[in-house]
């Protein structure tokens, strides 16, 4: 009788744990297959070329995610009516772990279903503006994408790869489109005034540097860090073409991004001298990159696209070509000091002080040079007029405007709005209520400001302090937790990067429905590389 006993609880058991790893696997599986579509289809998706692309990612995004999530909602809850059924629910809720990002995922969630409620435009705020659909339903898509991907997702080399093998594509098809080359005949039937505002199968150019500047890093990381000759040369050419890509985009924001990873990227190669002559390398393939595209640009002029000053200058002033010689003779002599063991970059603690000094010293110098700049308080031979050095309604490619717009908007709000915000992505009909007028009189009637260019003040104005809060501390925290497990798993450093160049380039940027779902999915990514450790 006992015996039978034992065997019966035996085989309850191991009932009780199939059917929890059926509905893990299951699960996976499908969170698995939606990352693919997302990450690997998703940025090619376009129809009528230029004409419809940003309503055409949204319905592949809404449609995707509704089904995917009808589905998971389905096995989910009968999961729960199972654990209810066998008596396991409190123990499963025992069992789970809640990360700092945790908490913040869910408490932004929280706050945006408040704001919805509290808002005086619903009509706008459940799906958003018309060409940003911002509104309360993508937000509870991010929500989701990041709760799944981070209890389910599992690491996948191969699936990795696809990752990057659809952004080479992407890459790639851009830098040639930048030199007319147009396979897809995107540029078909479209105005020549707009042809440097659309690039690749993304669309609209700001949209497509916030794809480079989550992508990239995870390329630019495998060539930096892994060994193995053909990995190192199909990740060499992909950070060769990613460099490329940078230096021909013509949005201005990319560089803080391209800035921070270079950071990032120099503060953990100096663990170890393998990781600061990698570190070289990536330099010297980006300067080399910056000038192979100086030189065609040189070679054919009519073809290459006419680009901002900043990145003509990048790829074809004679600083490019000393600061590529400079690192080649920095590498040459670094591996010849390795060779002769007369150097251990470990050891020289100084160099991460001195990289961090400089790093604050030059942003805090910005700052003050612009504010006195803008204050008139230099003498008139230090004052400038530069479009990034005088903050007025025109600074920045006139963020300036949009700023002071969003800003004047928040203060000015009552305190519910201040606390709770309009709505997601009721920017628009809130900032219209205090400056319509003046903001026709400079645009006209039929432009309406539709969000601050600035992603964090413009969910300030969107969801109030509260939201405000709750979004920059799911990116914040996320950074910190992954960093501190960089040394665990070193595949969160890319992570890492692209968390903060997303942060950064974003500052002068937007939430947008290709590149939001992608980073709350890298974000989950890197939760999940931890939770399965």
């Amino acid at each position: 009788m006992e015996i039978e006993m034992s065997n019966h609880l035996i085989k309850t058991a191991v009932e009780k744990k199939k059917m929890g790893q059926i509905y893990h696997e299951l699960t996976g599986g499908i969170v698995s297959v939606y990352v693919f579509l997302i990450l690997v289809i998703y940025p090619f998706y376009f129809q009528d070329k230029y004409y419809n692309i940003g309503y055409a990612k949204w319905k592949f995004f809404l449609n995707l995610t509704f089904g995917t999530g009808v589905i998971l909602a389905a096995s989910t809850i009968l999961y729960f009516i199972y654990l209810v059924w066998s008596h396991e629910l409190k123990k499963n809720f025992q069992n789970v772990q809640i990360s700092v990002p945790d908490r913040f995922v869910f408490s932004y969630l929280i706050v945006v279903m408040i704001s919805t409620l509290c808002s005086p435009y619903k009509n706008q705020v459940i799906w958003g503006a018309d060409g940003w659909y911002m509104g309360l339903i993508a937000q509870l898509c991010f929500v989701m994408i990041y709760y799944f991907v981070s209890r389910y997702w599992k690491w996948d080399n191969t699936a990795v790869a696809f990752w990057l093998g659809a952004a080479f594509g992407v890459f790639l098809l851009a830098v040639i489109m930048r030199f007319r080359i147009d396979p897809l005949k995107l540029y078909q039937g479209l105005e020549e005034q707009y042809v440097i505002t659309f690039l690749t199968t993304i669309g609209q150019a700001t949209w497509y540097s916030s794809y480079i500047v989550l992508l990239f890093p995870l390329g630019m990381f495998a060539f930096w860090f892994y060994d193995g000759r053909l990995l190192r040369i199909l990740t060499g050419i992909f950070t060769s073409i990613g460099f490329m890509t940078i230096i021909t985009q013509n949005s201005d924001s990319i560089f803080v991004a391209l800035g921070i990873m270079i950071f990032v990227l120099l503060w953990f190669s100096l663990e170890s001298n393998k990781r600061f002559r990698r570190f070289l390398e990536v330099m010297m393939i980006c300067f080399m990159s910056f000038k192979f595209i100086g030189i065609c640009q040189l070679l054919f002029p009519t073809k290459a696209v006419p680009l901002g000053n900043i990145f003509i200058f990048c790829s074809q002033s004679g600083l490019t070509w000393a600061l590529l010689a400079g690192t080649v003779i920095v590498y040459a002599g670094f591996c010849l000091a390795e060779k002769r063991r007369k150097i251990d970059i470990a050891r020289i603690k100084v160099v991460r002080m001195i990289v961090l000094f400089i790093l604050i010293t030059g942003i805090g110098l910005t700052v003050a040079y612009i504010y006195l700049n803008t204050t008139g308080k230099l003498p008139e031979n230090y004052r400038s007029n530069s479009n990034y050095l005088l903050f007025n309604e025109y600074w920045g490619n006139n963020r300036g405007l949009s700023w002071m717009a969003s800003a004047k908007s928040f203060v000015q709000g009552n305190l519910l709005r201040q606390i709770a915000g309009c709505g997601p992505d009721g920017f628009s009909l809130y900032v219209q209520s205090f400056f319509g007028e003046e903001l026709a009189r400079k645009w006209g009637q039929s432009v309406a400001l539709t969000c601050a260019h600035n992603e964090w003040l413009n969910v300030l104005v969107n969801l109030g302090i509260a939201g405000a809060a709750a979004y920059l501390g799911i990116f914040i925290s996320s950074a910190a937790r992954f960093w501190k497990k960089t040394k665990k798993h070193p595949e969160l450093i890319a992570i890492v990067m692209a968390i903060l160049c997303y942060m950064g380039h974003n500052f002068f940027c937007y939430q947008q429905i290709v590149c939001t779902p992608t980073i709350f999915i890298l974000i989950g990514v890197g939760e999940s590389i931890i939770r399965h450790e």
